[in-house]
Order: C-alpha cells, then structure tokens, then sequence
C-alpha cells in the first residue's frame, strides 16, 4: 500500500471512530435543533432531553426518553417581589434530579404552538446558562412540529438516574434592580422590552403590575414576532435568522455585537425569548435578563415609567 493510500485509510478510519461514538458529535450542534436532527440522535449516550411544557401535557404525549421538566424554573423570591431564578442550590439540585451530568447535552422543548410556549424553553436555557452549562439547545418548534412530521411519541415516563451536575451562577447573565437603575440613561447600556406593544406604550398592564409603561429608553421587540408560531398552521418555529437581524435593526440595535442589552418583560419569561434570539441566533456577547422585570421595576418608585413614547427617541 502506497503513502497516499495509507494516508485515506488513515483518515477514514478517524471519521467512522467519530461517527460511530455515541454523544461525541453532540455539544458541536447549534442552540437552536431540528426535529429531523433530535430524531436521528435520540439514543446517543450522553443526551438529555428535557420537556418543560406544561404538566399534563407530558402524559399525553411525549418525545421518546424525555424527561419531564416542568420546573420550577421560576419562583417567587423572598421578598415575594415575582416569579424570578430560585436559589442556585435548588436549581442545582432540581436539575440533577432530571438527570443532567456536566458532560451531558440537553435539548430542551415544550409544546411548540405559540411563542409563550417557546419561552417555557428560552427560560430553561437561559437558566443553565446563569449556572454556567452552555451546551444546551431548543428544539425549534417544540412538540408540535415533533407531532407534525410524524416522530415518535412516547407516553411512557422516564425516571432519570441523578446526574452529576454542578453549576455556579455567572453574575453576567442577570441583572438585578439595582443594576437596572444604575444603567437607566447610559448610552453603552440597551434595554430591550419583550412585551405587547399596548404594555409597552403602556395603555395596557398586568393587574399584579403596579404602574404601566417601560423602563426609559427601552426598545420594543415583542416575543411574538420571533417565531411564526400558526403561519399557514405552523408551529412556533424561529424566523430566519436574516429575518431576525433585519428587526434587530429595525428597533435601532446596534450593529455592535460587544453592547450590553439587557431583556425584559413582565415577568422575565417573554424576556427570555429576547434573550435566546439575541444571544443563541445572533451573536450578541453581552446579554442579560432583568429577572424581576417590569413587576419589580414598576413596584419601585425611584424607577421611572416611560408612557406613549419610544424609547429610541
């Protein structure tokens, strides 16, 4: 056998050893996953599948191996202000207990019809992320699209064996109210509102929301033009990223992937949508959620409200 011909042999048999080694491939994939590529690596060994839909929806129907993962990811901190992050050490624990190791990769999805389904599984993301584990992805269009190409479904429960995992908060992926009113007015600091236009023009709010209107300077990008959740009976798949960055644009983001945004919404949830866009599909470096968002913002009274106006203005 010749050198070249050594050489093929010697490369091929590198391949098929990648190939062939179950979960080696896995923490290379995008944050954002197909049906079609879930499907194919559903026996790989070290893959955790995480369902975060709503409770009962788990017994109807499931993707194969998945675990149910209904949370709580978010829960009223002591200071009874919201729905923020529960403590590091229950989040440690609770995700362990779904059976996620360090060395693991968790696609997360939920029940794929509208956008507030997908931001079930944006804040579940973002979550790891805060506890410094990145090798997470989204199914894109949750069990809906998993139900609409004909996969597999599953009614069995899975009980998962604990996991080894470990995580430390990374102060950089939250921002707190003190940090929102310091940065309120700085010209290197973006809010970004995630919210209905009506909220943020504030014509419109929550009951348990005690003023209406958003945070000075905030730019408006609901989370309902992320997706194209029921476009000609589609499922809550993400829009392109082109699509994306044209808006990212269109609200006066910055071209500057290094800024600081910081997302927001009413409860912290929609926010987390913003955040995954940003961050996950475009690039940003340097986003953050403000977990309390606008029911802790608008309880404050040194934090002013923005009425009937843009915030790029």
């Amino acid at each position: 056998m010749n050198r070249v011909c050594r050489l093929k042999t010697s490369l091929l048999g590198v391949l098929l050893f990648m190939f062939c080694l179950p979960g080696l491939t896995l923490a290379a994939q995008s944050s954002l996953v197909s049906v079609d590529w879930l499907a194919k690596n559903l026996n790989k060994s070290k893959l955790v599948i995480l369902d975060v839909s709503e409770f009962i929806h788990y017994e109807k129907g499931h993707v194969p191996g998945a675990v149910k993962a209904f949370g709580p990811w978010m829960s009223m901190n002591r200071e009874f202000v919201g729905f923020m992050m529960p403590p590091e050490a229950d989040l440690v624990d609770m995700i362990k207990g779904y059976g996620v190791s360090n060395d693991s990769f968790v696609v997360v999805y939920d029940e794929g019809i509208t956008p507030k389904d997908t931001a079930k599984s944006a804040r579940a993301l973002w979550t790891l992320h805060t506890l410094g584990f990145d090798k997470v992805a989204i199914l894109d269009g949750g069990m809906a699209a998993w139900e609409q190409t004909e996969k597999p479904v599953s009614t069995k429960a899975v009980a998962p064996l604990g996991g080894d995992f470990t995580g430390k908060m990374v102060a950089s992926k939250v921002a707190t109210l003190a940090d929102v009113k310091k940065k309120i007015g700085s010209s290197k600091v973006y809010f970004v509102d995630n919210r209905l236009a009506d909220q943020y023009f504030g014509h419109e709010k929550n009951s348990e929301i005690s003023r209406a209107g958003h945070i000075p300077g905030a730019l408006l990008w609901p989370q309902g033009f992320m997706t194209i959740a029921g476009v000609d009976f589609a499922p809550s798949y993400f829009r392109k990223t082109k699509e994306l960055e044209q808006m990212a644009k269109g609200i006066h983001l910055p071209a500057d992937k290094n800024v600081e945004v910081i997302t927001y919404s009413n409860h912290g949830l929609a926010a987390a949508m913003g955040y995954f866009v940003l961050h996950d599909l475009l690039g940003y470096k340097n986003v953050k959620i403000f977990d309390g968002s606008i029911l802790e913002a608008s309880a404050a009274d040194d934090v002013p409200m923005v009425v009937n106006r843009w915030g790029w203005e």
